[in-house]
């Protein structure tokens, strides 16, 4: 539907157009009774009942898109946090060596153990 605002459930949408994208949204409707428009059976009578449950259909769909998208943007975001972390740990590791003045195998145990704590860090849900 172009009148429903998808921008607010997390997809690009030019004014008066069709959300952009990899979308598809099917609508299924299931009757004993389907209102048609024409004997071909091609589409569906514009009533107002049926149009306002397609609509609150889509609504619905939407925000557990918007949801779905929201997920996986903080999990990317969590990876690449923890992929920046990563990359510092040896110099962190060397350090802390100078500054407790520990031995090689010590450095090589704190960054075994800082990455440990790195990697059971609990992602986002």
């Amino acid at each position: 539907m172009i009148g429903t605002n998808w921008r607010a459930y997390g997809l690009a949408q030019a004014r008066g157009a069709l959300p952009s994208g990899p979308l598809t949204l099917m609508v299924h409707m299931v009757s004993v009774w389907v209102p048609f428009t024409s004997e071909s059976k091609e589409a569906i009578a514009h009533y107002p009942e049926i149009m306002k449950e397609i609509r609150l259909g889509l609504q619905e769909v939407g925000r557990k898109l918007k949801a779905f998208l929201n997920r996986r943007s903080r999990i990317a975001d969590a990876e690449k946090k923890k992929a920046y972390i990563r990359k510092y740990l040896p110099h962190i590791g060397i350090a802390l060596r100078e500054i407790l003045r520990l031995g090689a195998a010590d450095e090589a145990r704190v960054v075994r153990i800082l990455t440990e704590m790195l990697e059971k860090s609990r992602s986002i849900d």
